[in-house]
């Protein structure tokens, strides 16, 4: 039988609940709760104390959205490590073409800080994952639909 699986998708992995699709799952709340937080309580005081973080509160949102994605999309598709590098990669370039295209689009604002959030939010949730793969050597499986 031909199997059905393609550049990002391994269908057997799609219809598995196991270990790593939870500690995906659990990273994609973890970081979105973070990034809320940065953009919520921090960005506000950096930008009322006038405090210099390089940046950091202006990107907040790209650094951690890509994150954010990157783990959520994992959580969906559960894919295979090579598989999921290649999810990841594709989100994170997806993230800087969106930024790259901002000054054609409608109240659309491009800028350098954005791009470089995203390379070093997608550069920190590719090393995540590679450590959950590693860390997580015997993957259980909990339910097959």
């Amino acid at each position: 039988m031909k199997s059905k699986d393609n550049y990002f998708i391994d269908y057997e992995k799609i219809k598995t609940l196991d270990t790593h699709r939870i500690a995906c799952f659990m990273a994609f709340l973890l970081v979105f709760a973070i990034t809320e937080i940065g953009r919520e309580i921090y960005r506000p005081y950096i930008y009322e104390n006038n405090i210099n973080d390089f940046g950091l509160a202006d990107s907040i949102g790209n650094l951690g959205g890509i994150i954010v994605q990157i783990f959520f999309g994992l959580a969906i598709f559960n894919p295979p490590q090579k598989k999921g590098l290649r999810l990841i990669a594709f989100f994170t370039l997806g993230y800087i073409l969106y930024e790259i295209v901002q000054p054609i689009l409608p109240r659309g604002v491009f800028d350098w800080k954005d791009i470089l959030g995203t390379i070093v939010g997608g550069a920190i949730g590719t090393l995540l994952f590679l450590l959950m793969h590693k860390v997580i050597r015997r993957n259980k499986v909990f339910y097959r639909f």
